[in-house]
């Protein structure tokens, strides 16, 4: 006669069985989402934001549209979940840049550092175009702003670290100042034109080598 099992050792059977079952689930749930929204990003590209459509997505990514709408319930939770996806590996970035130490950054020519920082995001925007389009309609995300205002507060200080704190906060204050406004004024209202948004991107490190060269070159006599 075969001994019945424990009352927890079957409970803990069931349960492996269960998670067993539901890791290829949750793994297909992951990749039809990622499918979902490379098809957005592509029809983002092909269409503009106007051309993004719930039953589009579908087609594109060949999902039924009832899946679609288990994951996303609009479109606007749809955008939301592929700028949430940049934004994931913008922060990325910045963990990387984050990890450079002082003594790197203080190495560097004015130039070279602001090369070393707006590169991989440019880099970023040129693969990911529908980025340049989605940046037009999205929210600014205030905790991003502050992230990168801690990097490149790390970046001053390094540089001039014999410089008053209240005026290495101002350096670091207006470079963010000089990128958003040109983000505001030109960049944002160009995204419709991807190539000339490439363009706004490289002269804004232009312009931002160009800052930063000038005051080193007056503070750091």
């Amino acid at each position: 006669m075969k001994k019945p099992r424990a009352d927890n050792e079957s409970e803990l059977q069931d349960q492996e069985r269960g998670s067993t079952a539901r890791s290829p689930l949750q793994a297909r749930g992951r990749a039809r989402i990622e499918a979902v929204l490379d098809a957005t990003a592509e029809l983002i590209v092909e269409k503009g934001l106007e051309g993004v459509t719930m039953h589009g997505v579908a087609r594109r990514a060949q999902t039924p549209i009832g899946s679609m709408y288990h994951f996303f319930p609009d479109r606007d939770s749809l955008l939301a979940a592929l700028w949430d996806r940049h934004a994931a590996a913008l922060d990325e970035l910045e963990d990387e840049l984050g990890r450079i130490d002082s003594e790197t950054w203080r190495g560097l020519s004015a130039e070279a550092v602001i090369d070393r920082i707006m590169t991989p995001h440019i880099e970023y925007f040129e693969r990911k175009t529908d980025f340049l389009i989605l940046m037009s309609v999205m929210p600014h995300d205030e905790a991003k702003k502050k992230r990168k205002s801690g990097m490149m507060r790390k970046v001053i200080d390094a540089r001039m670290p014999g410089v008053k704190a209240s005026e290495r906060e101002l350096y670091v204050e207006m470079l963010h100042a000089l990128a958003g406004g040109a983000l505001a004024v030109k960049l944002r209202p160009s995204m419709g034109d991807v190539q000339l948004a490439r363009r706004y991107l490289r002269e804004v490190k232009r312009a931002l080598a160009a800052y930063l060269a000038a005051v080193e070159a007056a503070v750091l006599k």
